[in-house]
């Protein structure tokens, strides 16, 4: 299942703060951010997108660090620290559980 959400700061306006991904820890959830995506190596984004990451898609760390390895649509995926370190994400501790 793929969740698009944005968390909502107090007075209503959509929280966009972007931080790479081997910023969470483990058990964090996030939104992987569209933009940063564009960033990535032709290779490096099929590859991503080939494994279930891709645009707007939600994810959970199971382990941070090198390699850092994420939950997406309940399938497992590990990312060295070089690819993982370019993609950007929206923290969205409230999202939904997988």
């Amino acid at each position: 299942m793929v969740v698009i959400s944005s968390t909502l700061t107090g007075d209503g306006a959509a929280q966009s703060k972007r931080i790479p991904l081997t910023q969470l820890a483990r058990g964090q959830r996030a939104v992987i951010d569209s933009e940063s995506l564009t960033t990535l190596a032709e290779a490096d984004r099929c590859l991503l997108r080939a494994m279930g990451i891709h645009e707007s898609c939600e994810l959970k760390v199971c382990k941070a660090g090198a390699p850092c390895i994420v939950e997406v649509e309940r399938t497992r995926v590990g990312l060295c620290g070089s690819v993982a370190s370019k993609v950007f994400v929206k923290p969205c501790d409230g999202c939904p559980a997988a």
